[in-house]
């Protein structure tokens, strides 16, 4: 049996890179997972509103004192699922915690993996209908938006 996920290395593919630089970001939820103290999986949900790219890395933030940024600042391993209509990309890194801004965490990821799964060719025509989407305020639409433009793009 072939592997569905396929690993492509630790550079993060030019059409994620490409979501991530739109302005305004569209508007899917990207999860992300780490690791709690009792080593269970712990998913939060991040906007693209909440990703950015700064020196050739990805970075993002979350709410100040929540849980993830606390199993980030300890446990550093996460994943970030980066959902399709026709593939699925994994980033698997450490991240590194830059201080906060704004009451939020903001962390850099430092990529280790990079896995690929989309539909293999004896599946047939699968796809998925819809990945996770959000709505969110203007308030915290632009809170989020102002802290995203105050990060250094490259």
């Amino acid at each position: 049996m072939k592997p569905v996920a396929r690993n492509v290395g630790i550079e993060i593919p030019d059409r994620i890179v490409a979501e991530i630089r739109k302005d305004p970001p569209v508007s899917e939820a990207v999860p992300l997972i780490s690791v709690d103290p009792e080593g269970y999986p712990h998913v939060a949900l991040l906007s693209y509103f909440e990703l950015f790219l700064q020196d050739g890395s990805l970075g993002f933030f979350v709410h100040e004192g929540s849980r993830t940024g606390r199993f980030l600042k300890s446990g550093r391993r996460c994943t970030l699922l980066f959902v399709n209509r026709d593939y699925v990309v994994y980033v698997k890194g450490r991240a590194r915690w830059k201080g906060d801004r704004e009451s939020c965490s903001v962390f850099r990821l430092r990529v280790e993996a990079v896995l690929e799964d989309s539909p293999l060719p004896e599946e047939g025509e699968v796809f998925l209908q819809s990945g996770i989407r959000f709505g969110a305020g203007e308030e915290w639409l632009e809170k989020r938006a102002r802290l995203r433009r105050r990060m250094v793009w490259n």
